[in-house]
């Protein structure tokens, strides 16, 4: 009797590890961004993020950002990608002005601003390969280790930039830039594509928030 409680055991042990690999592997929760505007006073950029996949998740950034960094707070909504709400709180703020940038292959601009990717880094790149295989899992775990060191930003030519805050679900090497909004004399904000997925094949897109420097 003994020995057969043993096998058993034995037996169980052996598939549960198969179980909870199949799990990480078919988690696919794809990031897709909206932004909404960027509020006057305290300045907060509003941000939707909704999570497909096993996640079925959207939730709503507030990125309040100050002369040095910024910070997130984020609330879940009830329904998955219901942003209707957002429509009457955009006549509700007094909000920064934008002004719209022209995509030319892969370079926004607009009159001397041009912003764009920056060179691909093969050696970041086969950091985070070596990363993964040592037991990490996203970007979240990268740049927990890596910190700065594990950010490229993007090129920014024509006006003088500091990094007020990044997105950390985001892998910022050998990205893409999705989409970029410009508001003169204040901000810069600029969403990130990653083409390389976790280890639960999750999206790690992202996004910068940048000052624009008074003199520049």
């Amino acid at each position: 009797m003994k020995i057969l409680i043993a096998i058993f055991s034995l037996s169980f042990l052996s598939f549960s590890p198969v179980d909870i690999t199949s799990k990480v592997l078919t988690t696919n929760c794809h990031q897709t961004f909206h932004f909404f505007f960027l509020s006057q006073g305290s300045p907060t950029f509003w941000i939707g993020e909704d999570l497909s996949g096993e996640c079925q998740i959207s939730r709503l950034l507030n990125i309040s950002v100050n002369d040095t960094s910024g910070s997130v707070s984020q609330s879940e909504l009830n329904e998955y990608n219901n942003w209707n709400f957002v429509e009457e709180l955009n006549t509700v703020f007094r909000k920064y002005e934008e002004q719209s940038l022209e995509l030319k292959g892969n370079i926004w601009q607009f009159k001397d601003l041009k912003i764009s990717k920056p060179p691909y880094e093969s050696l970041l790149a086969e950091e985070f390969n070596e990363h993964i295989g040592q037991g990490g899992s996203n970007a979240y775990s990268w740049l927990k280790i890596k910190g700065k060191d594990g950010i490229i930003l993007p090129k920014i030519d024509g006006i003088k930039t500091e990094l007020l805050f990044s997105y950390k679900s985001g892998l910022y090497i050998n990205y893409e830039i999705s989409e970029v909004h410009y508001f003169p004399n204040a901000y810069l904000l600029v969403f990130t594509n990653q083409p390389r997925k976790a280890v639960g094949l999750d999206t790690m897109h992202g996004f910068f928030i940048f000052k624009i420097k008074r003199d520049s």
